[in-house]
């Protein structure tokens, strides 16, 4: 089923964006998240609700502040909220885009359980996955195993994932060990993310960047899901990759990794460069949940 969206209402989540830009004080959940959950919160989930479930919502004409904008607007709240977890940019590291136009100021701070219970009281859900998974799971930090076959493995969770119904609103940050065939030091944890706001210690990139103050709330949240049988990622893009004839196997391997680790590893990044006229971001991705970590590299599936 389609549900339609009707126009009429502001970015509500904006408005919250906006009070913890400006909010000076050491209790920020007290003085602004709660209170605008109060005021605000019902709106939001009730503006959210169409796209919980994969399938039940597309967008058929624009519609300023329609789901996809109200989600990317929460999304940044999440994104800010998320910066205490995090550990600094490295020393050395060359300054990010993202961080000159939003790392200016002092962000608020919120408690783990504090940031657990802004997200329940929006009705979502939070997942505290212990086995890695590329779907739930962002790679802050990695600890080089000896082993260079050692598999990836969790060292510790920095914030847990929430889920919107089936629809992902963002990844679980986490600490990983491995060896070098699996996951690298420098790319899996340095890497630029894709289709993310903003991190305190990686570049990022969303489409927002280098729009005005009005334009950069035009911008669409990226919709993941995951449904009993497979996970949908970009489910908005304009092609789908395996319905792409054009490209070879090799080629629609390298976008699939991207679009599921949202960066490009060295290997990804240099087949997808040989060919001018491909951006990743252009494709949605189904993987089959039978399937998919042996589609991971790095992640070896469970024993039968």
């Amino acid at each position: 089923m389609i549900r339609h969206y009707y126009p009429g209402v502001f970015h509500v989540a904006r408005e919250l964006f906006d009070e913890l830009r400006q909010y000076s004080g050491s209790t920020a959940f007290r003085d602004v998240l709660v209170p605008w959950t109060e005021k605000r919160g019902q709106m939001i989930v009730e503006l959210l609700a169409p796209l919980a479930r994969y399938g039940d919502w597309r967008r058929e004409e624009y519609r300023w502040a329609d789901p996809l904008e109200q989600a990317y607007a929460l999304s940044r709240v999440n994104d800010v909220l998320l910066l205490g977890f995090q550990p600094a940019l490295p020393v050395g590291a060359e300054l990010p885009w993202a961080h000159d136009l939003h790392m200016g100021i002092q962000w608020p701070t919120v408690t783990l359980g504090e940031y657990r219970s802004f997200f329940t009281d929006l009705a979502m859900t939070l997942v505290d996955e212990p086995d890695f998974d590329p779907f739930l799971h962002e790679i802050v930090a990695v600890e080089p195993a000896d082993d260079p076959g050692h598999p990836v493995e969790i060292v510790e969770s920095l914030w847990p994932a929430v889920m919107h119904g089936e629809l992902l609103f963002s990844r679980s940050g986490v600490r990983v060990r491995g060896g070098a065939q699996h996951v690298v030091a420098g790319i899996a944890d340095r890497a630029p993310l894709d289709d993310v706001f903003l991190r305190r210690y990686r570049d990022t990139y969303d489409a927002s960047l280098g729009w005005g103050h009005n334009s950069q709330w035009k911008t669409d949240f990226r919709r993941d899901y995951r449904t009993p049988t497979a996970d949908q990622l970009n489910v908005d893009a304009e092609f789908d990759i395996d319905e792409e004839s054009g490209l070879d196997p090799e080629l629609k391997s390298a976008i699939r990794d991207v679009i599921r680790d949202r960066y490009a590893c060295p290997q990804a990044e240099t087949r997808i460069g040989e060919r001018n006229d491909v951006s990743a971001s252009h494709y949605r991705v189904t993987l089959p949940r039978n399937r998919s970590l042996r589609q991971t590299p790095g992640v070896r599936p469970p024993a039968p």
